[in-house]
């Protein structure tokens, strides 16, 4: 069973929205509980009951994009999905990892086009991977658990994972940037591989990395322009791939 919530507080395009959800689910005979919201207070206390959210940006009692942070806090699986007038949203939407961004007057191909790929990506298989630790055990993670990769000096690299465990593993860092390139992982400092899906929020300043399970690390001073260019480029490009 899938669970999705539409929020807005424009009662008309909520239940279209609804509407568009539940004539797509139904004609690809797929169980779900779509429910409605005009506000997002009660909301943010519940977000783990959804596995997909339409999430209206503009609204008057909490902005989409601050309660999409506060759900951030504690629930990092959901799929949310921004419905707005106002393109200007769209950078800070992809910082509280946007899985889609629709422009209203919602359109239904575009709302079947993301249940279509949401649908896909719950059928597929994870992408498993398996390490071989220094002590000769294995460890079997998905990708996308992996929050970075840290190269600590004789072909030794800890893996951080987004549970808090760390694994030891004997690799190049080189090599690991190769491989999980096409991933979405991307190096802000000659020592880390991070995985850009896993960014929560990339201070410039300081040059400081915080993840979205609450790790940071620091980044190389002369890499942080490139860097955020990076970071940027991907969840832009996500987007426009919804």
């Amino acid at each position: 069973m899938i669970r999705i919530a539409v929020v807005d507080d424009e009662p008309n395009q909520a239940e279209q929205t609804a509407e568009y959800v539940r004539e797509y689910m139904k004609s690809k005979n797929a169980d779900a509980i779509i429910e409605m919201y005009s506000n997002g207070t009660e909301l943010a206390k519940i977000s783990t009951l959804y596995d997909l959210m339409f999430l209206d940006i503009e609204m008057p009692e909490i902005n989409g994009i601050y309660l999409a942070r506060k759900i951030r806090q504690t629930n990092h699986k959901l799929h949310i999905v921004y419905v707005t007038n106002f393109m200007k949203y769209r950078d800070a939407a992809f910082m509280v990892h946007a899985y889609g961004y629709i422009k209203k007057p919602v359109v239904k191909d575009k709302i079947n086009e993301i249940l279509n790929d949401f649908l896909n990506e719950c059928r597929d298989k994870k992408n498993t991977v398996v390490f071989k630790q220094i002590d000769g055990t294995n460890y079997i993670t998905d990708v996308s658990d992996i929050c970075y990769f840290e190269y600590i000096g004789n072909r030794k690299i800890n893996v951080y994972m987004y549970n808090n465990d760390c694994i030891r593993i004997s690799k190049s860092l080189l090599n690991l940037e190769s491989e999980y390139e096409a991933y979405g992982f991307a190096s802000p400092h000659k020592s880390y591989l991070v995985n850009l899906n896993r960014v929560k929020d990339f201070d410039m300043k300081e040059c400081v990395l915080l993840f979205d399970n609450g790790m940071t690390i620091n980044t190389a001073h002369k890499r942080k322009k490139k860097f955020q260019n990076i970071l940027s480029e991907y969840f832009h490009k996500r987007l426009e791939n919804r």
